[in-house]
């Protein structure tokens, strides 16, 4: 009598990673225009108020922090996870919003202070202890040089862009650290 070995185990199934039902992140994916359109107005309000309060910190601070929220409204209204690169790339979607509102804002500005009028009522307005004249002189030399103002512009640009790829691939590295831990 011949004992006949078991039958070997079944091969487990391995299912094929799921393909993510959203487009990557660009303008052509809806969660992530949606995410970086909030985290952008965010951002915006946040300068304006740190502008009105004086302090220049929170300025950088809340650019980075733009992109880090961006990242965590799209994971939390998608359930992805960001590589950092994604994340980055988020938080610079966010970073082209918050400047196309700086720059529709500093146009408005730029075209009310084409009027003397205007332009002495602002100088009465930001007359005091915390600006001075020399002060409220080179913002309006800025605002009269083309150069300096696409200077200004670019500089701008560069700001709301890179800061907030910044925070959106420290965004993207802990929060999906956080999923990680047990």
């Amino acid at each position: 009598m011949k004992l006949e070995a078991p039958p070997p185990p079944p091969m487990p199934v391995i299912a094929p990673p799921v393909a993510s039902r959203l487009p990557p992140i660009g303008f052509r994916n809806g969660p992530a225009v949606r995410a970086g359109l909030i985290a952008g107005i965010s951002a915006f309000m946040l300068l304006i108020l740190s502008g009105q309060l004086r302090l220049p910190a929170v300025t950088f601070l809340s650019l980075v922090a733009a992109g880090f929220w961006a990242v965590y409204l799209y994971e939390r209204r998608t359930g992805e996870r960001l590589s950092m690169l994604h994340g980055a790339h988020l938080g610079w979607i966010s970073g082209i919003f918050g400047f196309g509102l700086t720059a529709i804002m500093l146009a408005a500005l730029v075209a009310a202070l084409s009027d003397p009028a205007v332009l002495d009522e602002m100088r009465q307005q930001l007359k005091g202890p915390a600006i001075g004249e020399a002060q409220i002189d080179q913002m309006v030399k800025v605002i009269h040089d083309p150069s300096l103002m696409l200077m200004s512009i670019v500089v701008t640009f560069l700001l709301f862009t890179v800061l907030p790829a910044c925070g959106g691939a420290l965004g993207a590295k802990l929060l999906d650290r956080d999923r990680r831990l047990p």
